[in-house]
């Protein structure tokens, strides 16, 4: 079965707004760590952009979406939910949710000793029909990826749930470097950039993500 894989873009508009939520964040992370062995993965982070400084990027993945709605049923995420409806002036623009399966993924131990990891969030959308034709290719890519790049040290490949041709990507590495020297112009990438590209692609959008608190993996 694939997991479930929970991407939340929180919007605020200060950076003590954004304090005051990475604080709850942080303690919803720990208790989900502590006492929820089926969220695998809850880590928050921040845009490298400056122009979108004041978001929060939270990044979930559950066995199911049983585990994900007793989640969601915890005290901690009660209280984040509760501060938002009871202030909404702190938030600026648009919140957004995406919900997608996972369609390949792999995560190294690696990751979860890193303490200033380059992640990369992508979102990569197929024109009309196009991909279910993407999305064996991307497995390639993924199998590829962990074969052959120790320091790429967290892969996922997502099939978006609520657009149906939307493929979503959470990858972790180990420095920017490594992202732009050895797995960009790797010849998986290379090849799925030519043969499944600009020809049935619309549109891809990169997010580049630092981290601040929350755990990539058990």
């Amino acid at each position: 079965m694939p997991n479930l894989v929970v991407i939340a873009k929180l919007p605020f508009a200060s950076s003590a707004a954004k304090d005051t939520a990475l604080e709850k964040l942080a303690r919803i992370a720990q208790f989900a760590k502590e006492n929820e062995p089926d969220t695998l993965t809850y880590f928050i982070s921040s845009s490298r952009d400056e122009a979108d400084a004041n978001a929060l990027y939270v990044v979930e993945e559950y066995t199911s979406r049983a585990a994900f709605d007793a989640h969601m049923s915890i005290d901690p995420v009660k209280d984040m939910v509760n501060w938002l409806a009871s202030n909404p002036g702190n938030i600026d623009g648009e919140a957004t949710v995406s919900m997608s399966e996972t369609h390949a993924s792999f995560t190294r131990p690696d990751v979860l000793g890193a303490a200033d990891p380059w992640i990369c969030y992508a979102s990569i959308e197929y024109k009309e029909g196009k991909r279910a034709e993407a999305l064996e290719p991307w497995k390639y890519v993924a199998s590829e990826t962990e074969k052959n790049e120790a320091g790429t040290l967290s892969y996922s490949i997502l099939k978006d749930e609520g657009q149906p041709e939307t493929v979503r990507t959470v990858e972790v590495y180990k420095s920017q470097a490594y992202f732009k020297e050895v797995h960009v112009p790797s010849r998986a990438v290379q090849e799925n950039a030519k043969r499944y590209g600009e020809g049935i692609r619309v549109s891809v959008r990169h997010v580049f993500l630092e981290y601040w608190t929350g755990y990539f993996g058990r």
